[in-house]
């Protein structure tokens, strides 16, 4: 998706003759063997439903992807096999593929439901898998969906065009045929700059691919995970100083993933920040904008110490630990020896306005002394650079004790409501009822593409997530398979640990990650629109349009897709 500013055309898609399509209408076309249609990106299609959400024209602007789903429902008692789509019109060297699978859903929840879900357990549409010879399957009397991006590139031409789908049989007979109209506006998107970040979980990448971390096999694969990061929209990256104390049963340990050497020699400690400087070289090219380095202190409270390893006397051995109190005078001098040498070196890299700090990750009332403690013991040693914290109680800001919280959303208001400058937002595996946006596979699309706009209109300056590959169970007691189990074990909501799927070497995108991405798209454009027209009409625009908070909005995919139409529209006048 690319980065495209340019000027702006006073015709809109109305006076180009382009009518904005009405998501729902049943506008599919039937042949012998199979119906056709294409489907808002929002819409899950299951297996044994009936086309809805049917889509036929869209809008978009130069420097856009957009997306949208192509539908064949087999009519027949028998699969058809070897399937084949071509694509005619001027804008199919912009078109890419990708197969829809579904995956299992086991109805898993921590807190309270409410009624806007797919339904409960059940085996929904997630996986996008590239599109090969011989990968489409028509299931008997089901119905098969293909993901279709119109991608940017070095931007799309301008105007109305229409793209046809003809699909062919295996002996080459053409079986139906559907088209879809999109209008690109002479406009761009500006990127609002704020900072998104969705856990990266590096043990899982090696334990899933078979690589040992930050080697040149690691790297291979790592490339292909962080593209998909930054199509997801994703700019800040959680970097492994040490093996991240996340996620993890007391007393237990994850795979080492540590990017700084440690020499414990006489009681002098020496750092060796060589791998630490390959990391960073590979991945702020490849779109990473800011660094948020991991958690000092166990999570949810920071009582022990992450995972260390050091070489003492030439051999390898665990310095640091679950056993180990935070606070204990060893793990002081460790960071009193090891901070001020970290800091020269982001120095050096001149990269200190792109780094922030994490201390434990969510901390509740109970661990307000502790961790007055463990920050004084950081910032003597780093300084300016902040600390950062996903923390939803407003006294851990007021006492100054984080620089840049962030706030469940159900816990943001009192954040808000003191105008915090410096907020960003964040949810889990909760909440989970009171229509909050979320991304659990058994969630409509709609529910968790509404986020762009709610992040917008509460001022917060980025999102947080903690899983974008969690490939464990719950506290990492052993691996899972997300293609079978995709609740962490039956800790989680169905989806809450990952967004993306592991695919040989590389990494397959699912729906939920393009969800993800087009949530920040949503911002941006809104973004874009504030910079003509300013802040205080963009939130006009939101109110009238029903959004208030992160629980009120019209859950509806056509409200949805002409809001964004008219907000796009806007931009162009």
């Amino acid at each position: 998706m690319g980065q495209y500013l340019g000027s702006l055309c006073v015709t809109s898609f109305k006076e180009k003759g382009f009518e904005k399509a009405k998501c729902g209408k049943k506008m599919e076309k039937s042949w012998l063997n199979i119906k056709t249609a294409t489907v808002s990106c929002m819409g899950k299609v299951l297996v044994e439903s009936e086309i809805t959400n049917v889509e036929t024209k869209g809008v978009t602007l130069r420097n856009q992807t957009h997306r949208f789903q192509l539908v064949i429902k087999n009519l027949q008692v028998y699969a058809l096999y070897n399937v084949r789509v071509e694509i005619t019109g001027d804008l199919s060297p912009f078109v890419t593929f990708g197969v829809i699978d579904c995956v299992p859903a086991e109805f898993t929840f921590i807190g309270k439901t409410d009624d806007y879900y797919l339904g409960k357990s059940g085996v929904y549409p997630d996986v996008i898998r590239p599109l090969k010879t011989g990968d489409i399957v028509l299931p008997p009397n089901g119905n098969k969906c293909l993901w279709v991006c119109v991608e940017a590139k070095n931007g799309l031409p301008v105007g109305v065009h229409k793209t046809g789908f003809k699909i062919y049989d295996a002996d080459n007979k053409l079986m139906g045929e559907t088209e879809y109209e999109l209008c690109v506006l002479d406009a761009e998107t500006k990127r609002a700059d704020i900072k998104k970040t969705n856990w990266m979980h590096y043990d899982c990448i090696c334990n899933a691919h078979g690589v040992e971390p930050f080697t040149e096999e690691f790297y291979k694969v790592f490339e292909n995970y962080l593209s998909a990061y930054t199509r997801a929209g994703f700019n800040m990256l959680l970097t492994p100083l040490f093996t991240p104390p996340l996620d993890t049963y007391v007393g237990g340990e994850r795979k080492t993933a540590q990017l700084i050497g440690v020499t414990l020699d006489n009681g002098v400690y020496s750092f060796d920040f060589t791998k630490l400087k390959e990391f960073l070289s590979f991945v702020f090219p490849r779109g990473i904008k800011y660094i948020e380095f991991s958690h000092l202190f166990t999570q949810w409270g920071g009582a022990h110490c992450p995972k260390i390893i050091a070489k003492v006397c030439g051999k390898e051995r665990k310095i640091f630990g679950w056993e180990s109190d935070s606070l204990s005078e060893e793990y002081k001098a460790f960071l009193d020896a090891f901070l001020p040498e970290l800091v020269k070196f982001i120095k050096n890299e001149k990269i200190a306005d792109k780094c922030c700090f994490h201390i434990t990750d969510e901390p509740t009332e109970k661990h307000l002394e502790r961790y007055k403690e463990l920050r004084e013991l950081l910032k003597n040693n780093i300084g300016e650079i902040p600390t950062i914290d996903a923390l939803s109680h407003y006294e851990y800001y007021k006492q100054g004790l984080v620089d840049i919280p962030v706030s469940e959303v159900s816990h943001i208001g009192e954040f808000i409501e003191n105008n915090v400058e410096n907020l960003l937002a964040y949810y889990c595996c909760e909440p989970s009822d009171r229509y909050y946006s979320n991304r659990f596979l058994n969630m409509p699309l709609q529910r968790t593409r509404i986020l762009g706009a709610q992040l917008y209109l509460s001022g917060a300056k980025g999102f947080l997530h903690w899983g974008f590959n969690f490939y464990n169970s719950g506290l990492s007691y052993y691996t899972i398979d997300p293609y079978v189990n995709t609740n962490a074990g039956g800790a989680f909501p169905p989806g809450d640990g990952f967004i993306v799927y592991p695919n040989g070497d590389g990494v397959n995108l699912s729906m939920r990650s393009e969800m993800m991405s087009m949530v920040f798209e949503d911002y941006d454009l809104l973004y874009t629109l504030e910079k003509k027209i300013g802040r205080k009409k963009v939130v006009e625009l939101l109110k009238k349009g029903g959004i208030n908070g992160f629980t009120e909005y019209p859950k509806d995919i056509s409200w949805h897709t002409n809001f964004i139409e008219e907000i796009k529209e806007l931009i162009a006048e």
